[in-house]
């Protein structure tokens, strides 16, 4: 589950990083409006705003957003201002919340507007094996296993495409598309032997030509 955060107080935005990462959210930091309009052709599943950017508005960035996502968005904020925070809503934004804020609130409003969204604990079934794609894990008769978010990408693709191979190329496109970083073949073979290897080496194949496939 991926998170963009736009907020200009970097100690802030460095704290709810680590939060929200050790929640299992996988976490990137807009410092500025700039910064942040240059993220939105990438896929995220919440926006948590500042009103307040050093270069703009939080409002002009929500009615850009809305324009392009139906995504959840949450102003946190000191701007305390009424019209303000009716006009967030007005921009359709999901909540808003007043700085100084309590971390269990937030996480709770976060989740919330997630379950509302339809992205709340999100789950792919194979046979015996449930992938959760929010809480990165992965259950294979009724043992549980923590994923990385690459590990998530690499199990989402191979349950998707089961029982067929997947080319090392499109692993490296799914999982830029969990992290927004580029990875290289050899990297992806790493990573595909990493998580085989956790799993115990019972549930992916490899191909030298065709790739790797889910075989449970």
């Amino acid at each position: 589950m991926k998170i963009l955060i736009i907020e200009d107080d970097k100690e802030l935005a460095y704290t709810l990083k680590d939060i929200l990462e050790h929640n299992a959210f996988d976490v990137m930091i807009c410092y500025t409006f700039e910064q942040a309009y240059q993220e939105l052709n990438r896929a995220y599943d919440c926006y948590l705003i500042d009103n307040r950017l050093p270069d703009g508005c939080g409002l002009d960035l929500c009615k850009l957003i809305r324009e392009i996502t139906d995504d959840p968005i949450v102003f946190i904020s000191s701007d305390t201002n009424e019209s303000s925070i009716l006009k967030s809503y007005e921009f359709d934004a999901d909540d808003y919340i007043e700085k100084p804020f309590r971390i269990k609130v937030l996480l709770a409003k976060i989740q919330s507007v997630l379950k509302r969204a339809g992205k709340w604990n999100q789950t792919i079934s194979l046979n015996d094996s449930i992938l959760n794609l929010n809480q990165q894990t992965l259950t294979i008769e009724e043992t549980t296993f923590s994923l990385s978010i690459s590990e998530v990408a690499i199990v989402e693709s191979l349950f998707s495409k089961h029982p067929n191979y997947v080319s090392r190329q499109d692993l490296a496109k799914a999982i830029y598309s969990k992290t927004n970083h580029e990875t290289s073949l050899a990297t992806v073979s790493t990573r595909v032997s990493e998580l085989n290897s956790k799993l115990n080496g019972k549930y992916i194949e490899s191909s030298r030509n065709k790739g790797y496939r889910w075989i449970l």
